[in-house]
């Protein structure tokens, strides 16, 4: 093009302005200049002065007007399709501003259907209300094509639609919508009980094609009929509500085939809940213009609406897997929050403001970076001398946590943060040391009678921080309430095994298993699900603890007394504790999730502890005066995982050439500074510590077939895959894992040089955590992995169990991985887990990349008695000391 051409674009964008394109955008909508006017607010004679004069400024119609009616004309139209578009650039511009001056505004307007209103909507609006005061969140009820047009013409934000295949995402993508999973939901078939007999917990569609069924709005039973090829016969009936269909099949009038959140809680009597099989899915996902998705709110209420999902516990077939998943998203959840707000320029020096406004802002920062957990044995970096205990008492700590909290109890929010803040004001019935080996708590002892009963003896001497005293009758209650997946939504799942829990004597508690489980005697400390408190808080509470109102009541050796949300925790040492005094007498724990922030803290000497020091930053957090920097192996695994029902990665050699694709040891020693070590399996050697040495567990986990890092030898798996040409994909990363992305990118450089695109984009953690769902239509992806208490099986069970990411089944693991579940000989538990392993990586499902290092800077006159990876998920300030410098 010549010059001459650029200037007559440059005059034509001049000539545009956002206020007549929305204008065009109302005529077209209403189809009249006086109800476009009435609709934006403005009368008759101002709006065709703002058509007129955009008419003159490009100098042809836009508009072809009739006595009673309006419409545009092609160039009009054509500006009123990239109306919406420009619309939402500058409104996120325009938002940046506000935030650059001051302001703390922003709105949003999500259309739905009426169907997904209680299990998605009105929650995520809660939240917003709750968590986002700057963000004004408003609901247009849509059906889903309506709610589609709302946002293509911008008339709405968001819009939360239910799509059956990853066709209509295509074409939606195509017409420049941007949509975000986040979830996928089973159909559960609703069947009388006297029609169910003794059917499975899963039914083939095609056996209850001799029942009536039943259609209509909130059900998707015309979705089963059309895979199955069944027309609507005489018997069937209809309605408008799923709570109708429930009624109907209650009394026995047919079948309904409706999404899992209709079974959130049990279904009526005399109903049935039965799983498909083969399994069928749906997928709820958010629309939203491409351009909108940079405007904050936007982008924050996209955060929100991913963080949660409805659940179909009460469906025998989904029960446990659901537990599953929704245990991992728990461990990983993190608040959200708004980016801060810039500062004016004059205060930018950091001796201009006080540590703990500092932290505040921080506090309000956007996307927490996700704690390493600290989770197996290791040494300290033998670099980091420390000096020896002086003996002094210790006034005051101040610890820098990357991330914020909005609620202490970690049944309600289970962050690996959550975690190990929690474990210093409240204990489990039994503690972990540094070797990760069960020891004493508020159990002074405990026995196993057999396969599935623990007896735990009560310490005599055991306050709560109010001076009362720890009885059976509280332990009871307190795992009563963690049990409770209302209550604790945090902590159900690790006692979905347990039978019953009961006073056996005044000091003794009883719990008895449904089946043995060697994770389980772990899993009553603070570092699993045993979190007790008082029977009498919780009730004087009304089982809403750990809020800036109600704190947390313990039995540890310190007490919460302030808590501010998403700014900062205060506890002050109680002499009610058993143990033996810790040396520190107060503790602030600051939320300070951005990490330049941590470090300008620590700069400024107002950090005594900084919990996961990024890698990307150890060198200046270890080239500072005050600040020492110690690592430990831990047990985060980070892993591809590919979806095996999906094409082409339901193809083995397709996942081949990705898995020789993998340059494991460039990753670690560029990417992570050395600090990590190439994986050769999903179990880490530190998790099989009880059956074998650091050595010897490298060495039968090298034994599990590996694929080594050779691009010829993945380019001749994908010629003799069923896409010798190559493909595209697509791949997540979370925006906390930053670490992730580079070695994603990584791959995709290298998957190139073979002929297969990977298109790989950071999205928010919430967003990365839904995709983990098999239903999500991404067909490889990055686990990243973190446990509390490093039980060897916890991962493969996960990853490889009922209800995994990558869709795959295969008996023999299943019945490997119930046997290593019962099994309570090391050796033999990790023997089962090895051929686990071995099944999986022969059929290349999860290909390892590396096993992590956790950092924590430490100021140099603080020691800390026996550092390892199980520090922090018990009372852990008591190891601290003052040492000599």
């Amino acid at each position: 093009m010549d010059d001459d051409g650029f200037v007559e674009i440059d005059a034509l964008t001049r000539a545009l302005d956002v206020h007549s394109l929305r204008i065009l955008v109302a005529i077209d909508r209403t189809g009249s200049i006086s109800a476009a006017a009435r609709s934006l607010g403005y009368s008759q004679p101002t709006i065709t002065q703002h058509v007129q004069r955009l008419e003159t400024r490009l100098g042809t119609a836009l508009v072809a007007r009739t006595a009673r009616s309006a419409a545009l004309t092609p160039i009009g139209a054509l500006l009123a399709t990239h109306a919406p578009r420009i619309d939402a650039s500058l409104t996120a511009a325009a938002t940046e501003l506000a935030r650059a001056l001051g302001h703390r505004v922003g709105t949003v307007r999500i259309a739905a259907p009426a169907e997904a209103v209680a299990t998605t909507i009105a929650p995520a609006l809660a939240r917003i209300a709750a968590e986002l005061p700057g963000v004004e969140a408003s609901l247009i009820e849509a059906g889903t094509e309506a709610a589609i047009e709302l946002v293509r013409s911008g008339r709405a934000d968001i819009a939360v639609i239910t799509s059956d295949s990853g066709e209509r995402g295509a074409r939606l993508r195509r017409a420049g919508l941007r949509p975000t999973f986040l979830y996928a939901e089973e159909l559960i078939a609703a069947v009388p009980a006297a029609a169910a007999g003794a059917l499975d917990a899963r039914v083939e569609a095609s056996a209850l094609t001799g029942l009536p069924w039943i259609f209509g709005d909130g059900t998707r039973s015309a979705l089963v009929a059309e895979l199955l090829g069944r027309d609507e016969a005489p018997g069937d009936l209809r309605v408008s509500r799923p709570d109708a269909a429930l009624a109907l099949v209650a009394g026995g009038l047919g079948v309904a085939f409706l999404p899992e959140r209709a079974f959130v809680t049990a279904p009526p009597p005399g109903v049935r809940a039965l799983g498909l099989r083969p399994a069928c899915s749906t997928r709820t996902v958010a629309l939203t213009l491409a351009e909108a998705s940079a405007i904050p709110a936007v982008a924050a209420s996209l955060r929100m609406l991913a963080a949660r999902r409805p659940s179909g516990l009460e469906v025998e077939a989904l029960a446990d897997a659901r537990r599953r998943s929704h245990g991992h998203r728990a461990r990983f959840a993190q608040p959200i929050a708004l980016a801060p707000l810039p500062r004016p320029l004059e205060e930018e020096s950091p001796m201009s403001v006080s540590p703990r406004s500092r932290a505040a802002r921080a506090g309000a920062a956007a996307a927490g970076v996700l704690l390493l957990a600290a989770c197996a044995t290791g040494a300290p970096d033998p670099g980091t001398g420390v000096g020896a205990d002086t003996g002094e008492e210790i006034d005051h700590i101040t610890v820098a946590l990357p991330g914020s909290l909005s609620n202490l109890y970690v049944g309600q929010e289970a962050g690996i943060l959550n975690y190990y803040i929690a474990s210093i004001a409240q204990e489990g019935l039994v503690s972990v040391d540094a070797q990760g080996r069960v020891q004493p708590g508020l159990a002074e002892s405990w026995e196993q009678t057999d396969d599935v009963t623990y007896v735990y003896e009560l310490r005599d001497d055991a306050e709560f921080q109010d001076g009362t005293p720890v009885t059976a009758d509280d332990v009871v209650y307190s795992l009563e309430q963690a049990r409770d997946e209302t209550v604790s939504p945090g902590l159900a799942y690790y006692l979905a095994g347990v039978d019953t829990i009961e006073k056996t004597d005044e000091q003794e508690v009883t719990i008895t298993l449904t089946a043995p489980d060697a994770a389980f005697a772990a899993n009553m400390s603070s570092g699993g699900a045993a979190f007790i408190s008082s029977q009498a808080f919780w009730e004087q509470n009304a089982g809403k603890v750990g809020t800036a109102d109600s704190l947390l009541l313990g039995t540890g050796p310190y007490q919460v007394t302030e808590f501010v949300p998403d700014s900062h925790v205060q506890l002050e040492r109680v002499d009610t504790w058993w143990g033996e005094l810790p040396k520190v007498k107060s503790i602030t724990v600051e939320f300070i999730p951005d990490e330049s922030t941590r470090l300008l803290a620590a700069q400024s000497g107002d950090v005594d502890v900084a919990f996961n020091v990024p890698l990307a930053q150890a060198s200046q957090w270890e080239k500072l005066d005050t600040m020492r920097v110690e690592y430990v192996n831990d047990l985060s695994y980070v892993g591809l995982y590919f979806n095996t029902s999906l094409p082409p990665f339901d193809d083995p050699k397709v996942r081949e050439a990705f898995a020789h694709a993998v340059d494991r040891d460039a990753v670690v020693d560029k990417l992570l500074r050395g600090h990590g070590e190439a994986a050769t399996a999903i179990m880490t050697p530190e998790s099989l510590g009880k059956a074998y040495d650091a050595d010897e567990a490298r060495k039968v986990l090298a034994e599990i077939p590996q694929y080594d890092f050779d691009l010829d030898a993945a380019k001749a798996a994908l010629a003799e895959s069923g896409h010798p040409d190559g493909f595209e994909a697509e791949l997540l990363t979370p925006s906390t894992g930053p670490q992730l992305g580079t070695a994603a990118q990584s791959l995709a450089e290298n998957l190139a040089s073979i002929g297969v695109t990977l298109n790989v984009r950071e999205v928010p953690i919430e967003e990365w955590l839904a995709s983990l769902d098999a239903s999500s239509s991404y067909g490889v992806g990055l686990m990243w992995y973190f446990s509390t208490l490093g039980d060897p099986a916890e991962v493969p069970s996960y990853l490889l169990g009922p209800g995994n990411p990558s869709a795959y089944s295969n008996p023999e693991i299943d019945e490997l991985l119930a046997q290593a579940g019962a099994e309570s000989d090391p050796v033999a538990r990790a023997e089962l887990l090895v051929q686990v392993e071995t099944l999986q990586a022969e059929d290349v499902v999860n290909v390892p990349l590396w096993w992590g290092q956790s950092a924590t800077a430490f100021a140099k006159d603080l020691g800390f008695d026996d550092y390892s990876s199980f520090a922090f998920i018990s009372s852990w300030p008591t190891r601290l000391y003052r040492a000599e410098l």
